[in-house]
């Protein structure tokens, strides 16, 4: 059995299934846990008016939504039912808390063989709890919640990699290792201190495992302006809800670099260990660093590595 727990957007831990379920008196109900496994996909298909059959154009990917059944014990925990049910309503929120900068959401943990992975969640719509006698009662002390969750990002998220370049000199030149396991295509950032950098965007070809930097842009490196003491640093960001360019303090740096130039490649699935080349020259005294973020996203909760 899996183990799985909830964090609460207050911080609060619910082991609710597996090695320590049940020890705060709450559990997953079977057969009430629907959504956890695969994500929702909406594809786009196209067909010409004399076509026999169609053809594929796009796939993406909504929102994921999950239907979450609890057991609550009230007499088998250290809270009795009345605690435990508002103790799940301030963990499960419906909406972010605007007085509170530093809050997250909710997430649902799992924990297998091979990865923890994790799925931000709040609920979207009413809790479906409809009791047959007074949970309250001394006798009692039991409800079964369906809560109704739905997490924005729809994939769950693995352990994040970062690799790194770095040097101490005031211009250097080397490699940096990137990398992608997952069956998602990955979105990645880049983080640079100060120094005018040489940052590769290479277009992949090549079989799932076997991915290699090929096609058009096979060889594509971008020229950075001077990152300097103003910007104290610079993020490439390749999602695109975000800047793609920007300073460490949040401000648009694309303008800056001429608007010449953008970012385009994604680092696509189950993509190997490959090193990519990296530069950079007028760096301050003590050297420069890049990392490369790479976030894991998978689509379920456990498995998906490439056979």
């Amino acid at each position: 059995m899996l183990d799985i727990a909830i964090i609460g957007a207050n911080g609060h831990r619910l082991d609710v299934s597996g090695r320590n379920a049940g020890k705060q008196g709450v559990m997953i109900k079977a057969g009430q846990l629907q959504g956890i496994l695969n994500p929702p996909i909406s594809s786009e298909w196209t067909r010409a008016a004399r076509e026999r059959g169609g053809r594929f154009k796009s796939r993406t990917y909504p929102w994921r939504d999950i239907t979450m059944g609890l057991h609550l014990f009230g007499d088998e925990g250290p809270m009795d039912i009345e605690q435990l049910d508002g103790l799940l309503d301030q963990m499960i929120t419906d909406a972010p808390d605007e007085w509170d900068e530093d809050e997250q959401l909710a997430r649902i943990v799992v924990k297998s063989k091979r990865d923890i992975r994790r799925l931000f969640i709040q609920r979207y719509d009413t809790t479906d709890l409809d009791p047959e006698f007074d949970p309250t009662l001394e006798d009692e002390q039991y409800l079964n919640p369906i809560y109704k969750v739905r997490s924005a990002q729809p994939f769950w998220e693995g352990r994040k990699a970062v690799t790194h370049f770095e040097a101490t000199t005031t211009s250097a030149s080397g490699f940096i290792a990137v990398s992608n396991p997952t069956p998602i295509t990955m979105i990645q950032t880049w983080v640079l201190t100060r120094a005018q950098w040489n940052i590769p965007d290479f277009s992949w070809k090549g079989k799932k495992g076997k991915r290699v930097p090929g096609g058009k842009y096979a060889n594509r490196i971008v020229p950075l302006l001077p990152i300097d003491s103003v910007h104290a640093g610079a993020r490439i960001n390749y999602d695109p809800m975000r800047l793609m360019l920007e300073s460490w303090s949040g401000t648009n740096l694309l303008g800056e670099n001429g608007g010449r130039e953008f970012f385009m490649h994604k680092i696509p699935p189950f993509t190997p260990r490959t090193l990519l080349p990296i530069s950079y020259t007028g760096a301050p005294a003590g050297g420069a660093r890049a990392e490369l973020h790479q976030p894991r996203l998978w689509p379920k909760p456990f498995g998906g590595e490439l056979l």
